[in-house]
């Protein structure tokens, strides 16, 4: 249960003007996101949801380094009540073309769990190596990306106004977890002031981007689950929506700082 920021944060070293999009403009910060739940169908056994996430980017000389963890409390139709944990580490060189990432996770159900590896990008194709618990080395499809580089790649589409995106993306964790393609729709740009003091990195333009995460070997159409991003062009999230299908949960940022780039 990640988010990319992408988080939420969801971000080729192919030749295209997109693909070759980089994430200068981005921000260093930090920020605390209130989770609950936002929808569920009759058919869902999630009755509550709720948590929080603390998510934070900074700019290193050689990457962009990012932390991202959940504290998330569900309850269910019946009374059972399950908690989630994790903490996701991750670093992506400034061309998108390298990345690492170690995650930890623990819940009620599956324990605790953890997952390291890397994964490198070279002229039309990718390598992911996973060690640790689990071991082994997989292809990336040519178009790969990485979740900043892709978030990149998404806001130079709004910004030129295309509305389609797709693309393969790598985020780690399990080896049989770690990639997705995906398929993005990019919203015309909406003006409204941020909720949150932003100070200097507040922007009142910000773009909905609704991204779907599918099993990149599975031949089932829908996806496994839906996350709608609002995103300023620096690269800070507002807010978010995850859908998994039967329930959706909803991020509202609840606090923002602002951090200091690595002096290099």
């Amino acid at each position: 249960m990640r988010v990319l920021a992408y988080g939420v944060m969801v971000l080729s070293f192919m030749i295209s003007p997109v693909m070759a999009a980089t994430a200068s403009g981005f921000v260093s910060h930090k920020a605390v996101y209130q989770i609950d739940l936002w929808k569920n169908t009759s058919n869902s056994t999630v009755e509550s949801v709720n948590g929080k996430t603390f998510y934070s980017i900074n700019k290193g000389c050689d990457g962009w380094y990012s932390t991202e963890k959940y504290a998330i409390n569900f309850i269910f139709s019946e009374g059972q009540t399950s908690e989630f944990i994790s903490q996701y580490e991750t670093w992506e060189s400034h061309k998108g073309d390298s990345f690492s990432f170690s995650i930890t996770e623990d819940s009620t159900y599956n324990g605790r769990q953890t997952h390291e590896g890397y994964a490198n990008l070279f002229t039309g194709y990718g390598e992911a190596s996973f060690i640790g618990s689990e071991e082994g080395t997989v292809e990336l499809p040519s178009d790969t990306v990485f979740p900043v580089q892709h978030l990149s790649s998404l806001i130079q589409q709004a910004n030129t106004g295309g509305r389609v995106y797709q693309t393969h993306l790598f985020i780690g964790g399990e080896m049989s977890d770690s990639q997705y393609f995906v398929s993005s729709l990019i919203g015309k740009a909406k003006h409204s002031p941020p909720r949150v003091d932003l100070g200097h990195m507040a922007d009142d333009k910000y773009w909905p981007l609704r991204v779907a995460y599918f099993n990149p070997t599975a031949s089932d159409a829908e996806p496994e689950y839906e996350i709608e991003f609002m995103v300023q062009e620096n690269g800070v999230i507002r807010s978010y929506i995850v859908d998994y299908g039967d329930f959706s949960m909803r991020a509202i940022m609840e606090s923002f700082d602002p951090l200091n780039d690595d002096t290099c």
